[in-house]
């Protein structure tokens, strides 16, 4: 069974970049003393590690970005790839891919960033018993499932080893000469080297490897930024590592994130203290309807989207697409939107955010309409809902999932007439992982590289024709193939169309209810300039901002 990896925060709006403020009344530059340029940005999320192949939620993601350089970075504006510390990335049949490497950079403790750096990187990710979140990004290279045993990991995090893995590096990669890796993939896959701009695929120093519990507080990276100090769940502050050589480094020298919970930091940005931010709801139409402050507004359509599964390793009614149906057609999107997170959204009807990466197409949700009368004639013919029951929606604890759900719930008891209940749990990933769910649940996907694939493969893909994928019990044996044969396709555009034809074939099952794709808006104070937006997960672009 394949468990597909779900963001945890509820609509990825991760990190809020800040300058520094000369005092409270909203004036004053970024600099403070000695000259040295200050940003100040939140933390809205957990952040409990930095560890590039350990890290895939948005705030993890953000930070690392500019603490490690990697192979390849993506065009905020188009989304495309391309090469960083990769001189080449080259292949004849998609199978086997070298790697030419950059030379003479080198990481935060001198140790140089060479063809070995990626490799015990990627091996020390892709062996099992170490638990990193970013494993599955490896299973297309040679040697992977020898690298994964049994072992189970409790919820604080222990690793119970039952049976070792059979070999502890991956035998598709090959460290040809300092600066060429070779990659042999076991099969083939044209939009491998797409892939290569993800968090995961960063290298690591040798030193961090050897003390690995230091290294996820005070990481050895190579980027623009070093970690100066971790005070977690409070602060954490990052300076510029004077050493470095790359181009992309950024015209201010510190940086300071402070942890705030969801929206709360809001007051400090319009006291002057953060240099920008994000409104809650009951503050959302003041702020547009500000004159001055409507003037520095930022807005970019993100790609996370949030959606409703359903647990179908439980059978009816959840098994019958005409429920599912009536479901969906049941709620009205905008609404939901309007009331929880205005300017946050767009009502989705696809599973492939349209136009923000290859093969997204808007409109493959023929069932995504909000039309109540429909839904009623949905429900009637799955049968209806048992009268005096009630339909638990599952979700995590975090207070806006809470308020977005709840209004969801409203939609479906006011226009299908379901009384429902929501059923937060702090334990929500383990009791999804081990199919504890008795009714709808909460789902959010933000694409971890610019590829159609990314959306599909890792959500519905790679489970048993008896029992279905981990989170939601589907198979379809037609949506695998189409996959499989996306992944054999002689390039990429060959690739994305094929995928796409899988994404008709998901339309038509209708396993999962599309709700909103992320709309990211961002307000800005006068003192930082070229505010760009991460196509992924909304976050500040913190190598493009200017600081006065």
């Amino acid at each position: 069974m394949r468990i597909a990896r779900l963001a945890a925060g509820s609509v990825v709006l991760a990190l809020v970049a800040t300058g520094c403020s000369s005092g409270g009344d909203g004036g004053g530059g970024g600099d403070q003393g000695g000259g040295d340029a200050t940003v100040r940005l939140a933390l809205t999320q957990d952040v409990d590690t930095l560890l590039p192949m350990d890290s895939n939620v948005g705030d993890n993601i953000a930070v690392l970005d500019v603490i490690y350089d990697g192979l390849v970075r993506y065009d905020p504006q188009t989304t495309e790839p391309y090469n960083y510390l990769a001189e080449d990335i080259s292949t004849e049949d998609n199978v086997v891919w070298t790697i030419a490497i950059k030379e003479g950079t080198t990481f935060h403790n001198g140790e140089p960033v060479d063809a070995e750096a990626f490799a015990r990187a990627w091996n020390y990710a892709a062996y099992g018993p170490n638990a990193m979140e970013n494993n599955y990004f490896f299973e297309r290279i040679e040697g992977y499932d020898a690298m994964q045993g049994d072992y189970e990991v409790s919820e604080d995090g222990e690793v119970t080893v039952n049976e070792e893995p059979s070999a502890d590096t991956l035998s598709g990669l090959e460290v040809v000469d300092p600066t060429t890796l070779e990659v042999t993939l076991n099969g083939p896959f044209a939009g491998f080297d797409t892939m290569l701009g993800y968090t995961g695929f960063f290298p690591i120093a040798q030193a961090c490897l050897d003390d690995i519990d230091a290294c996820a507080t005070q990481p050895i990276g190579n980027g623009p930024f070093q970690v100066e100090q971790w005070q977690q769940g409070q602060s954490l502050t990052a300076t510029k590592f004077e050493g470095y050589t790359g181009e992309e480094a950024p015209n201010f020298d510190r940086i300071e994130w402070t942890e705030y919970s969801g929206s709360s930091s809001w007051p400090d940005f319009q006291a002057g203290i953060l240099d920008t931010g994000t409104p809650p709801p009951a503050e959302w139409q003041q702020a547009n309807a500000d004159p001055d402050l409507s003037t520095r507004k930022v807005e970019v359509a993100g790609a996370a989207l949030t959606y409703l599964g359903f647990p179908l390793y439980e059978g009816e009614p959840w098994t019958d697409v005409e429920f599912r149906k009536a479901i969906s057609m049941a709620i009205d999107r905008q609404a939901v939107i309007d009331a929880v997170l205005p300017g946050q959204g767009v009502p989705a009807d696809s599973w492939v955010v349209p136009e923000r990466v290859p093969g997204g197409v808007a409109g493959t949700c023929q069932w995504c309409t909000f039309d109540p009368d429909a839904a009623k004639q949905a429900l009637e013919a799955a049968g209806g809902w048992p009268e005096g029951e009630t339909l638990t929606i599952h979700l995590g604890t975090d207070e806006t999932q809470l308020e977005y759900f709840q209004a969801i719930g409203d939609q479906i008891t006011l226009n299908l007439g379901i009384p429902y209940e929501l059923d937060p749990s702090p334990d929500y990933f383990a009791r999804r992982a081990a199919r504890d769910f008795s009714g709808p649940f909460r789902a959010n996907w933000f694409p971890d590289y610019p590829l159609n694939e990314n959306y599909l493969g890792p959500v519905y893909g790679g489970g048993e024709p008896d029992e279905g994928n981990t989170s939601f019990g589907y198979y379809n044996e037609e949506f695998e193939q189409l996959i499989a044969e996306g992944d054999r396709a002689a390039d990429l555009d060959a690739a994305v169309a094929k995928y796409a034809e899988a994404e008709k074939v998901l339309a038509e099952d209708f396993p999962t209810v599309p709700i909103s794709f992320s709309q990211v808006t961002v307000f800005h104070s006068d003192r930082v300039s070229n505010v760009v937006l991460d196509p992924f997960s909304g976050s500040v672009k913190l190598r493009l901002l200017e600081v006065a």
